[in-house]
C-alpha cells in the first residue's frame, strides 16, 4: 500500500477525476486543487510528497507556481510533475527550467500514469536518499584521491577523504560515515580494527588496490572488507558500487521479521 501524498493541481474537472480516481486505486492519497491559491492553501495545511501540476491553470498559471514553491525553502523538495495538454517544442525545457521535475502530457494515459507517478517517487528519493550517504575515502596517492572524491560528490553522494589510516580511525570516530575505500595492507589492518571496534563494526567497507597480486581479494574479504576493487578505478560506476555495498550491507543487518 502506498503512503505517499499526491497533490492533483487542475482546473479541468474531468481530468482531476480521473486522475485522482487512477492515484487513490493505487493506493495514494489523494489531494486536489483547481487553481494555484488552493493549491497554495493545500500544501501549507498539508505538504504532498508529489504534485501533478497542469500548466495552463487560470490566474497564476502552473509553472509560475511551481517557481514559487521551488524558491521556498519550505516546498522546494516537493516533485512537481507538468501536466499538459498543449505539447509544444521546448514545452519540456520551460518546464524544467522552472523547477519541474517530470513532464506528462495530456491526454492522461490510464496505464501509464501510476507508472510514470511511481518512478517519478523512487528517482527522488533515492537522490534524497544519496544526498545523506556519507562516503570516507582513504587513499595515499592525491591524484586518486582527488579522482574518487570528484566522482562520488558528482553522483551527490557527501565525502570526506583521509590519506592515512590513523587520520581515517579519527574521522571514523567523530562522524561515521556509510562506506570506506581504502588502500594496501595498512588498510586491512584498519578494516580489522574497525571490525573489531562494536561502534564501527557495522560500517560498510570496499577496498581498492592497484596490488591485486600481493593484495588478493581473498585477504581482504577475510579482514572484513564487503567488496573489492583494482585500480585505475572505473568511474563510470564507482558510485554505484559504492551504493550496491551500502545498500546491501543494511539489508543484511535488519532483523528479520518473526
Amino acid at each position: 500500500m502506498n503512503c505517499e501524498r499526491i497533490l492533483v493541481v487542475d482546473d479541468n474537472p474531468t481530468n482531476l477525476k480521473l486522475a485522482s480516481d487512477l492515484l487513490e486505486f493505487e493506493g495514494y492519497r489523494v489531494l486536489q486543487a483547481v487553481d494555484a491559491e488552493s493549491a497554495l492553501l493545500v500544501i501549507q495545511q498539508t505538504p504532498p510528497d508529489l504534485i501533478l501540476m497542469d500548466i495552463a491553470l487560470p490566474g497564476m498559471d502552473g509553472l509560475t507556481l511551481t517557481r514559487q514553491l521551488k524558491n521556498d525553502e519550505k516546498t522546494r523538495h516537493i516533485i512537481i510533475v507538468a501536466l499538459t495538454a498543449f505539447a509544444m517544442k521546448g514545452d519540456a525545457a520551460k518546464a524544467h527550467a522552472a523547477g519541474c521535475d517530470g513532464y506528462i502530457t495530456k491526454p492522461i494515459d490510464t496505464r501509464q500514469l501510476p507508472v510514470h507517478v511511481a518512478g517519478f517517487l523512487k528517482r527522488i528519493i533515492g537522490a534524497v536518499e544519496r544526498t545523506q550517504m556519507k562516503i570516507l575515502v582513504i587513499e595515499d596517492h592525491p591524484p586518486q584521491l582527488k579522482l574518487a572524491n570528484r566522482v562520488l560528490t558528482a553522483a551527490g553522494l557527501e565525502v570526506t577523504d583521509a590519506e592515512a589510516a590513523e587520520e581515517a580511525f579519527l574521522t571514523l570516530k567523530r562522524d561515521r560515515p556509510e562506506d570506506l575505500s581504502l588502500p594496501g595492507m595498512d588498510g586491512l589492518a584498519l578494516v580489522r580494527k574497525l571490525r573489531a571496534d562494536p561502534e564501527t563494526s557495522d560500517i560498510p567497507v570496499v577496498a581498492v588496490t592497484a596490488f591485486h597480486e600481493m593484495f588478493p581479494k581473498a585477504v581482504a574479504l577475510e579482514a572484513g572488507c564487503d567488496a573489492y576493487l583494482i585500480k585505475p578505478i572505473d568511474t563510470r560506476t564507482l558510485a554505484e558500487q559504492v551504493e550496491a555495498v551500502v545498500a546491501k550491507r543494511k539489508a543484511t543487518a535488519q532483523p528479520k521479521a518473526p
